[in-house]
């Protein structure tokens, strides 16, 4: 990879706009994950210090985004597949009955955390699209990160996790 796109990668993962590709960026040029810590739904906390050392999917959701609803069953069926890897559900929504109700209808499979303030929009990771999906190494680097994520990028996880997983 020359420097040059190396360098737009590494803008790219850092300033909210997707990987023109679903591959994995090179771990030398992907950026840290920042301090993360957010109240999960069912109790207890996530926080991307607790995570380290694990593969991480965090999934960025909101219940008023339709494409949101599609890649749950996915990330359900990546979450029993890959037990070695952390999926976890990042709701942007405000209030918790919507959330509470939502779950209802959508049942997640892996847990839900809370951005009641909209944190993750926010500098660093100025996340400004629904779904954003973003999966994180054992490191702690951002590996991919694709705002606007579709189906086929949710399909293509199992195939990059098995990536990450052979990495040591």
């Amino acid at each position: 990879m020359s420097r040059g796109a190396a360098l737009a990668l590494v803008l790219a993962l850092g300033c909210g706009a997707p990987p023109v590709s679903r591959t994995l960026a090179p771990p030398e040029i992907s950026p840290a994950l920042p301090a993360l810590s957010y109240p999960l739904h069912a109790g207890g906390t996530w926080s991307s210090a607790e995570a380290r050392g694990k593969v991480v999917v965090l999934d960025v959701w909101a219940t008023y985004c339709k494409p949101c609803k599609d890649a749950f069953p996915r990330l359900g069926r990546i979450a029993a597949a890959h037990p070695e890897v952390s999926v976890i559900g990042l709701s942007v929504d405000e209030e918790d009955e919507a959330v509470r109700r939502y779950l209802e209808e959508v049942p997640a499979t892996f847990p839900i955390a809370r951005d009641r303030d909209l944190s993750i929009s926010r500098p660093p990771m100025k996340v400004t699209a629904l779904p954003t999906l973003i999966v994180i190494d054992r490191a702690g680097r951002v590996r991919l990160r694709r705002a606007d994520a579709t189906i086929a990028d949710y399909d293509a996880l199992p195939a990059l996790l098995d990536q990450l997983a052979a990495e040591r």
